[in-house]
């Protein structure tokens, strides 16, 4: 996987997370649809976080610079699990909504995944 793979990851996110949160604002009750709503923002919110510090840590990596912005990984997901534990405590959602909306993540990596095994093979880019 590389750098344009993640950023099509990323997109699939936004696009599917999208496209869930208005089918289910549109088909199911409140908690459910707020459910998916609050579980899409946070997945996607995580995967740019992510992504923005993989790209970073590969190209300092590349430069011969391994900095410590790996480190960074560890307040993050902190940040995220405050974020799930306040979501399902404090906001009038569904669990298993959240949990639907949450995993839209997978369903990206699982389209590029595929994208990416159907494509031609590329000639290598000069350096």
């Amino acid at each position: 996987m590389n750098l344009d793979s993640m950023v099509r990851i990323e997109r699939l996110n936004y696009a599917l997370g999208g496209i869930a949160v208005i089918a289910a604002a549109l088909s199911q009750p409140r908690s459910i649809a707020l459910g998916i709503a609050v579980g899409v923002a946070l997945t996607c919110l995580n995967f740019a976080v992510v992504s923005r510090l993989v790209a970073r840590y590969t190209r300092d990596a590349a430069r011969g610079d391994a900095g410590n912005h790996m480190l960074l990984v560890l307040p993050k997901m902190m940040l995220l699990m405050a974020a799930v534990v306040a979501s399902l405590w404090l906001l009038p959602i569904n669990a298993a909504a959240f949990a639907a909306g949450y995993s839209i993540f997978i369903v990206s990596i699982l389209v590029e995944s595929v994208h990416a095994a159907l494509r031609p093979p590329q000639d290598p880019q000069p350096q």
